[in-house]
């Protein structure tokens, strides 16, 4: 079977501060054992996982943690490749950086921001990006039994591969938190891993409380309308029975009003057109009267011109007429005989000259005939044109007369078809109240005979009788393999989504039995979807599953209860690591321990040892914190 699948294979996780060297764990692609004593920082190795894997809740306030300000989670991403994501030891948001890194970038290094909230619509955070990772991006989950959905987050999830000391111990199923509120979301992840279809399809109907409260609400606000048209037609329409025959009455006599209005606006239009063709009529002959008027004044000052020209071209022939008769005689003011005189022009010119005039007062008499001729027309145009416009100013009048004597007939007809407007309009207010207060009694009835939604018209949540029955099978086997004491026949109860072992419901177990059973159902769902090539994160990390082989009188937890006994008298710890180790080369397994872990542990897995001893081995999750010099060159600080 190939082992390359959408899952997620984490590689180290690491504290870094500016005073303090490096606190990282490594894991590897297999198997992981980080084994020490209390207070060394195991439990809050699983609690870090938890917060840079988009946990919201607050890494513990511990001392130890005070240097470090940022937290760094390698991991190999399916898509994406090697990846690390950063985020601050006080909370907030991720820094996606590619490569496996623990100091911060150069300037121009590719990072991305991801918020630590879910968001399915947005990219940017990282359980929208880690659910693209392993190929679960977009689905949705049921959140109660009448279907409501919401997008499926990392979050979901978290709880299948992350496994902390107080889960593992929990009476609890281990696909449940314990919470009431969140049994149909839980359940609807479970179903989600081991068939690998979600609840998208699903249509959601009203629950029954949902239901009777949402009818009820809808019922008092159409009471409410109702009563407030109650009123209305009380105060507005007392005899609003009546109201369907004055509306028959009033619609008659608005038809007899309007047709009356449109008969004495018929008279009158036609009187208006008259008076606008008279109107137009006497500003023609006004403008033409003007115009004549001006024509001659124009005309009158031309013949004056013309007399000018007459009067000064008959002197001009008159001299040169005289001139041509003593031209060959003695000169009558100095005696001078004909000889002895001297002319600029000589007498041809000169008589030529008189032609000329005479020819030019001949042409100026003509047109002056002409111009006579144009003075009389115009008079006779205007005597014409005031005899018109005297007629005109007479059909204007007579028209004006006709409108003065209809105004008073059309008014009396547009303010009873205005009255008769006005209150047919009222009475078809009321009409219009009393239908729309009909049309909410309709509804009100309509929401009152409404039924809550069947039972058998709710989806049905459950887990196939299949799917259950084949995981309880890999449950069984996961069991066999690590060698658990009994038959190890399982099966998956549906009421408690939780196992029965050997006919025994697993919460009535001791805590050291309830914690391995705890792990076997997550490691078998791991084992179950990379059989099937179904999505999971691909990681299981489990707090103390061994719990049963603590130490009786020292350990937190108390005495061992008499099947915790039975169990810690087996070798199951021996099988459990085998198991994990023989299915790393397709899953990565970490595991959180205090107890003495089997012989050749190292060979199996990648083991780290806390020692909690400064003197011996590795002593904590943090090393000591870095100590600034002093001038006298000793050391100060404190170390953690």
């Amino acid at each position: 079977m190939s082992s390359k699948r959408s899952w997620l294979t984490l590689k180290h996780l690491t504290f870094t501060g500016p005073d303090a060297d490096p606190a990282d764990i490594e894991f590897s692609a297999g198997l992981s054992v980080l084994m020490g004593a209390s207070n060394t920082g195991k439990s809050f190795s699983v609690k870090a996982l938890d917060f840079l894997l988009g946990a919201a809740r607050d890494l513990p306030d511990i001392v130890e943690r005070k240097p470090y300000d940022r937290a760094w989670l390698a991991l190999d991403l399916p898509l994406f490749g090697p990846a690390t994501f950063m985020r601050a030891v006080a909370g907030g948001s991720f820094e996606l950086r590619p490569g496996f890194v623990t100091a911060p970038p150069p300037e121009d290094a590719s990072v991305r921001q991801l918020s630590g909230r879910h968001d399915h619509t947005n990219n940017d955070n990282i359980s929208r990006l880690l659910l693209e990772e392993i190929g679960l991006a977009g689905r949705e989950i049921a959140v109660d039994a009448n279907g409501k959905k919401r997008s499926l987050s990392f979050r979901d999830l978290a709880r299948f591969c992350i496994v902390d000391e107080a889960a593992i111990q929990s009476e609890t199923s281990p696909a449940m938190s314990g919470q009431y509120q969140f049994v149909t979301a839980e359940r609807s992840v479970f179903r989600l891993l081991i068939t690998g279809a979600d609840d998208s399809a699903i249509v959601p109907v009203v629950d029954k409380k949902t239901f009777k409260a949402s009818t009820a609400g809808k019922i008092e606000v159409l009471d409410d309308m109702i009563a407030a048209i109650d009123g209305k037609l009380e105060a507005d329409f007392p005899h609003s029975d009546q109201l369907a025959d004055q509306s028959v009455r009033l619609e008659a006599s608005y038809q007899d009003a309007r047709l009356e209005f449109n008969r004495a606006q018929e008279s009158i239009r036609a009187r208006l057109t008259a008076k606008r063709t008279y109107a137009d009529w006497i500003s023609r002959l006004e403008a033409r009267r003007a115009e004549i008027h001006i024509n001659f004044g124009r005309f009158e000052q031309l013949q004056d011109v013309y007399q000018s020209d007459i009067r000064r071209l008959e002197a001009i022939e008159e001299a040169g007429f005289l001139l041509g008769l003593g031209g060959d005689r003695d000169c009558p003011f100095c005696g001078a005989t004909p000889d002895h005189q001297k002319h600029a022009h000589s007498l041809d010119e000169i008589e030529k000259a008189r032609g000329a005039a005479i020819a030019e007062i001949a042409k100026i008499r003509r047109q002056s005939v002409e111009l006579d001729a144009a003075l009389a027309d115009l008079s006779a145009e205007g005597v014409q044109g005031e005899r018109e416009l005297a007629a005109a100013y007479d059909g204007l009048s007579h028209v004006e007369r006709g409108l003065s004597e209809l105004a008073p007939a059309a008014n009396a007809a547009k303010h009873q078809l205005d009255q008769t407007l006005s209150v047919r309009d009222k009475v078809r207010e009321g009409l219009a109240l009393l239908e729309q207060r009909q049309s909410l009694q309709n509804r009100r009835t309509e929401l009152a005979a409404l039924k809550p939604a069947a039972k058998s018209d709710k989806p049905n949540l459950g887990l196939s009788t299949n799917a259950a029955f084949e995981f309880a099978q890999t449950v069984s086997s996961v069991l066999e393999e690590w060698q658990f004491p009994g038959k190890r026949a399982v099966s998956f109860d549906e009421t408690t989504f939780d196992l029965i072992i050997d006919g025994k419901h697993r919460r009535d177990n001791g805590k050291g039995v309830r914690a391995i059973t705890h792990a076997a159902f997550k490691v078998a769902l791991l084992l179950f979807c990379r059989d099937r090539q179904l999505p999971h994160p691909g990681f299981v990390l489990l707090d103390t599953p061994l719990l049963t082989y603590r130490d009786p009188i020292h350990s937190k937890a108390g005495p061992l209860s008499p099947d915790e006994a039975a169990l810690s008298n087996t070798s199951l710890k021996d099988f459990f690591f085998e198991h994990l180790s023989k299915n790393g080369d397709t899953c990565q397994f970490m595991v959180i321990e205090n107890v003495d872990l089997p012989s050749g542990i190292e060979k199996m897995g990648k083991v780290e040892v806390l020692t909690g001893d400064p003197t011996t081995g590795r002593m904590g999750l943090f090393y000591p914190a870095r100590r600034p010099t002093n001038p006298a060159g000793t050391t100060s600080g404190q170390v953690l």
